[in-house]
């Protein structure tokens, strides 16, 4: 019923039509589907990795990698209709970002492809979609992923009789992951050369530095406003992706790869050298305060 291979046969499928699709000027928004069908593999392989470390048994481990797969399906129209990954410029198209885009290609026909025997999926794989872009999901919910559900329960049968506020809650555990593995990526993305932020030569202004060390989220939008935003902010908000990521086995990657040291030695950013220790120490003490499957 649940077929990672139907699904993946179906999403490059989408891809090209995308990418033949597009009038004008081709290589930009080819480039970007291109990046961005990379970086859904990356998601698909991490994200595995998590339910397997959670325990998820084949159907729901199944269900997961297409959910996997599909969370940025968005990017690719987004980036034919406007050759950026900006997601302001979707206004103009009636879209909020591009996961409220997702959900409407996934339910447009796309999951009818990957998943044409039943309907069942239809709203947790298009809500994670749309959700997984700016949605805060309560810690309290993950409590989910304590219990046998994930390891014992059908996704099918589970899907067709659960009562609509266990739905959710399950359905906001998988939003947690492809959020936590979507920031894991861009970590790999930097590592693996894939992306080279830029840097620049002015100072962080103090108060951002308040911000960062309060634990403080860091919206890029805001900080542009207040005339506080430069190339050398967005290392702290990047590394400020250790304070919204909740689950154990991403932050276990994270020390396991020796990740925020390795990037610490790549960036090479005196502006910014002090966060990486502190954010390094941070993660040690989230992983030895977890409750076995989340962090706080």
């Amino acid at each position: 019923m649940l077929s990672y291979l139907n699904a993946l046969e179906f999403f490059k499928k989408h891809v090209i039509l995308q990418k033949e699709s597009i009038i004008g000027e081709l290589q930009p928004a080819v480039s970007l589907m291109n990046r961005k069908v990379i970086h859904s593999h990356e998601v698909v392989i991490d994200g595995t990795k998590v339910v397997d470390k959670l325990g998820f048994n084949d159907s729901f481990k199944e269900l997961s990698r297409i959910t996997f797969l599909d969370h940025d399906i968005g990017r690719f129209k987004q980036a034919r209709y406007t050759s950026t990954f900006d997601d302001t410029k979707l206004v103009d198209y009636g879209y909020k970002d591009h996961g409220d885009l997702g959900k409407v290609v996934l339910l447009s026909g796309l999951l009818h492809q990957q998943i044409p025997d039943t309907r069942t999926f239809d709203e947790v794989i298009s809500t994670v979609v749309n959700d997984h872009v700016t949605k805060i999901v309560d810690g309290k919910d993950l409590l989910v992923l304590c219990s046998d559900l994930l390891k014992s329960e059908d996704a099918f049968e589970f899907f067709s009789k659960a009562d609509s506020e266990t739905r959710r809650k399950v359905t906001d555990a998988i939003t947690q992951i492809v959020q936590d593995v979507d920031r894991l990526d861009i970590y790999h993305q930097i590592l693996d050369g894939r992306w080279t932020p830029n840097k620049c030569d002015t100072p962080v202004d103090p108060k951002v530095f308040d911000m960062f060390y309060q634990g403080k989220y860091l919206n890029i939008a805001e900080l542009k406003k207040k005339g506080l935003w430069n190339h050398n902010v967005g290392e702290l908000v990047r590394l400020s992706f250790i304070n919204q990521i909740k689950l154990l086995s991403v932050a276990e990657i994270i020390k396991e790869e020796n990740i925020l040291a390795r990037l610490k030695e790549k960036r090479n950013n005196p502006y910014v050298l002090d966060a990486f220790d502190v954010t390094m120490q941070k993660l040690d003490e989230k992983i030895n305060n977890s409750d076995g499957v989340t962090i706080r």
